[in-house]
């Protein structure tokens, strides 16, 4: 046995498994997923896996069994349940297909072309409209207006799969240049003081200090513009260096030019509601900002993060509402209700 093999064999079977199937050897994959059901039957992500390989190899009657079996452990594995689908429509089992594209739609409400092949079986065995998806198959009944069920939580996810996937990109913002405009404003009007007062200081200087006071002043007043023209740099740069990209289970916070930041918070960090945020100046660049605590470093630890001027207040009350949407059901079921 060579030094490589020796090493292949000391890895777990799922990753050993996983590593084949990445190289387009699904047959290959098979044994191993076999060896690990038979060590651990109730490994959900271990006979998903064996059903993906099993459909790759064109055993579709024994993946519908696997697949089948997945979901008899989690009824609400979307993936297992597309997949199943797609099987059975093939099979031209319609009703059967619609009944799996159904429980795709309970779980996650949207996935991929779920609504568009759930239309299509329903059509083919004569329906006159399509159904709504079922609701979902525990709690009380929802009350007010409708609520489209979101994604499978973090934990349901990274237990399933042994991964923690940021999930799809939602929303992308970035730094408004109108929301500096305020501070760029205020330099502004202190280079224009300073200018026009400088004669009138400038004499006083020269009787008092000499020619030297007003060296000094022309220098400050040089500086003063200097630094406004520094201002009209951040304005170009700030808006195409910080920013924001909100996921369905964290956001990626991106800010900084020369000292570079960007850091992913996941939606259970959050510890509270966001923040909208305005001030006097904002009113005049029709900007708000969202704050946003979280947990640094355990529970115990907070840190705020504020971001500035990303839209319109409007566009952040609703950026705000999906991140609150988002932070309790993730935060609940990995930090408990009371941290």
């Amino acid at each position: 046995m060579t030094a490589s093999s020796a090493d292949g064999a000391d890895r777990p079977l799922y990753e050993r498994a996983s590593d084949l199937h990445r190289r387009g050897r699904p047959e290959e994959a098979l044994p191993l997923l076999r060896e690990l059901l038979e060590q651990e039957p109730d490994d959900v992500a271990g006979r998903y896996a064996f059903g993906i390989c099993l459909t790759d190899t064109g055993r579709h009657a024994e993946a519908q069994v696997q697949f089948r079996r997945v979901l008899d452990g989690d009824p609400r594995h979307y993936q297992a349940a597309y997949r199943l689908g797609r099987l059975l429509q093939a099979d031209a089992d319609r009703e059967g297909a619609a009944q799996a594209y159904r429980q795709v739609l309970s779980a996650v409400g949207e996935f991929r072309d779920t609504a568009a092949r759930l239309r299509s079986c329903e059509e083919a065995l004569g329906a006159d409209a399509a159904r709504a998806p079922a609701p979902a198959p525990s709690g009380p009944a929802l009350t007010g207006r409708s609520l489209t069920p979101g994604p499978p939580t973090l934990r349901s996810q990274s237990d399933a799969h042994r991964v923690a996937d940021r999930g799809r990109p939602m929303i992308s913002v970035r730094l408004k240049a109108r929301h500096l405009l305020t501070m760029v404003a205020k330099r502004l009007l202190v280079c224009a003081a300073l200018t026009l007062a400088l004669p009138l200081i400038g004499r006083n200087l020269d009787l008092s200090l000499g020619a030297e006071g007003g060296l000094l002043l022309a220098l400050a007043v040089l500086v003063a513009w200097m630094y406004f023209l520094a201002s009209l740099v951040v304005l170009v740069v700030r808006p195409r260096t910080n920013g924001a990209d909100f996921y369905e289970y964290g956001v990626d916070v991106k800010s900084g030019f020369a000292h570079r930041k960007v850091q992913f918070i996941w939606y259970y960090q959050i510890v509270e509601s966001p923040s909208y945020v305005r001030t006097f100046g904002t009113y005049f660049t029709s900007t708000a900002s969202l704050g946003l605590r979280y947990n640094e470093a355990g529970a115990s630890s907070t840190q705020y993060l504020e971001l500035s001027g990303i839209g319109s207040p409007d566009e952040v009350r609703e950026i705000g509402r999906y991140v609150e949407s988002r932070t309790f059901p993730e935060r609940h079921v990995i930090r408990g209700p009371w941290t």
